[in-house]
């Protein structure tokens, strides 16, 4: 009888593994699938298949949201002007990544950021525990931990669920 880890037809989780840490490390370039699949070894519409059944969604909509995500970290921890925080997550400028973070988060960034990061400040104020458990959602937010303990989808109803 035959051992499964990992979802018939997903990818195995050596290679789960692998194509993560590409994309953590190469998230501020541009990433194309064809780079992604030549990491685990598989061709393009292989990989493709195989990432969305193992995570449960394209290449492309997982690299997006991780660079949403990184952005997010960036904006509530430094004043860098939004055009460099789009090239630092591997946009190609700042009306590229106004469009896909409105439509991904909801909110313009410059909002967002208007919104979240007077709360962020704010941590070193708050009682040791609420800055531990805020900085837990910043490592969740920068890939830090498993993504089962982190929420999956950006909401601006509060500080935690937009990290």
């Amino acid at each position: 009888m035959r051992r499964r880890n990992s979802p018939r037809g997903g990818l195995a989780p050596w290679q789960q593994k692998r194509v993560l840490a590409y994309i953590e490390s190469n998230i501020s370039r541009g990433l194309r699938v064809a780079d992604l699949a030549g990491v685990v070894h598989l061709s393009i519409s292989h990989f493709s298949r195989a990432f969305a059944e193992s995570f449960g969604q394209t290449p492309f909509a997982y690299v997006t949201v991780r660079r949403i995500r990184y952005a997010q970290v960036i904006m509530l921890n430094t004043r860098v002007p939004l055009s460099q925080v789009a090239l630092d997550c591997g946009m190609c400028d700042q009306a590229h990544f106004t469009r896909v973070f409105r439509k991904t988060v909801g909110i313009s960034p410059s909002l967002w950021r208007r919104q979240f990061q007077s709360e962020s400040m704010r941590v070193n104020e708050m009682l040791p525990e609420a800055a531990d458990e805020v900085s837990e959602w910043s490592r969740c937010a920068t890939g830090a931990q498993d993504p089962p303990v982190c929420p999956t989808t950006p909401s601006v109803t509060n500080f935690e669920d937009a990290l």
